[in-house]
C-alpha cells in the first residue's frame, strides 16, 4: 500500500463510521427523553468527524485550497464532499447543543437528527462518487458505493449495539434485536458488495483484470481478513452478546460487546486498505 493513501483511508473510514453511528444511535433513541441516552454516542461521532477531517487536510497538502473548490459545485463530486462534510459536522454540532440543552420537545429533536442523517447519508454517495469517476475501472462499480454504505451501517450498528449493553444496574436496554438483524443485514450487504464487485472485475477490462488478480494473488490475505472478521463480529459475537444478554449472564457481555466492535473495525480496515492498495489506472 502507498502510504500517501493512509489519510484518504482514515477520512473515508472516519466519516463513514461517524454517519453510520448518527444514523443508528438516533434511531435507537427515537423515544428516549433522557439526556444521558441521548447524548450518548454523539461525542464519538464528533471525534471521528475531526479526525477525520485532519486526515483529509494532510492529504491535500494545502488545506485552504479547499475553499477554492466551492466554485464546481455543479460539476465536482469532490466539493460537494467538502460540502457536505462542513454541512455534516455543522449540523452535528446544533444537534449537540439541542440534546445538551434539552432545547424544544423530543420531536423537535428528532426532526433535526433526521435533517442531520439525511445529510450524512448524501455525503456517503458524495463519497463513493468520488471514486467511481476516476481513471480505476476497479472503483467504477455500484458496488463502490454499496460497500461504503455496508461500512457505516456495519460499524454504526456494532458501536451502537455494544453501547446499548453497557447500561448501568439492571436497566434493559433497548432495540437490541433491532440492532442485531440490522448487523446482520450490512453484513449481507458487504459481501453482496463484495461478490458483485468479484464479478465484475471479469468484464471490465486489462485494468480490472490486474486488480482481481491483485485481490487474488498478494492481497488475498486482506480479502479473507475483510470477510472473515466482519463475518465473525456481526454474524457470531453479536448474536453470541444478545444471547448472552437474554440469559441475564452479563459477566461475559462486555468482553462480546468489545471483540465485535473490534472486529467489525478491523475487518473494514482491511478492505478499505484492498480498495486502495489494488487499484490500477487505465493506462498504466
Amino acid at each position: 500500500m502507498n502510504m500517501h493513501d493512509l489519510p484518504l483511508i482514515i477520512y473515508t473510514l472516519c466519516l463513514q463510521s461517524a454517519v453510520g453511528i448518527y444514523i443508528v444511535s438516533r434511531m435507537a433513541a427515537w423515544t428516549e427523553t433522557s439526556k444521558a441516552k441521548r447524548m450518548r454516542h454523539l461525542w464519538l461521532v464528533g471525534g471521528l468527524g475531526v479526525a477525520g477531517v485532519i486526515a483529509s487536510a494532510l492529504h491535500m497538502g494545502y488545506p485552504w485550497n479547499a475553499v477554492l473548490t466551492m466554485s464546481n459545485l455543479g460539476t465536482s463530486w469532490l466539493s460537494r464532499e467538502i460540502v457536505l462534510t462542513v454541512s455534516f459536522g455543522a449540523a452535528w454540532l446544533i444537534g449537540l447543543v439541542f440534546e445538551s440543552k434539552e432545547a424544544g420537545n423530543v420531536e423537535t429533536r428528532n426532526g433535526w437528527s433526521v435533517l442531520t442523517s439525511l445529510i450524512g447519508f448524501t455525503l456517503v454517495f458524495a463519497m463513493s462518487m468520488i471514486y467511481r469517476t476516476t481513471a480505476f475501472p476497479a472503483w467504477e462499480h455500484a458496488s463502490t458505493t454499496f460497500g461504503f454504505y455496508a461500512t457505516a451501517g456495519l460499524i454504526g450498528t456494532a458501536v451502537v449495539f455494544a453501547g446499548q449493553l453497557f447500561q448501568k444496574g439492571e436497566e434493559e436496554p433497548k432495540a437490541l434485536l433491532p440492532l442485531l438483524i440490522g448487523g446482520v443485514a450490512m453484513l449481507a450487504l458487504q459481501m453482496m458488495a463484495v461478490a458483485s464487485h468479484g464479478a465484475y472485475l471479469g468484464t471490465a477490462g486489462p485494468e480490472a483484470a490486474e486488480t482481481a488478480a491483485l485481490i487474488a494473488g498478494p492481497y488475498a490475505v486482506l480479502q479473507w481478513a475483510r470477510v472473515a472478521l466482519t463475518a465473525i463480529g456481526a454474524a457470531i459475537f453479536m448474536p453470541l452478546a444478545w444471547r448472552q444478554w437474554a440469559q441475564k449472564k452479563v459477566t461475559s457481555v462486555p468482553a462480546l460487546a468489545g471483540a465485535l466492535i473490534a472486529l467489525v473495525v478491523l475487518g473494514e480496515l482491511a478492505g478499505r486498505v484492498l480498495f486502495y492498495a489494488s487499484r490500477v489506472k487505465i493506462g498504466l
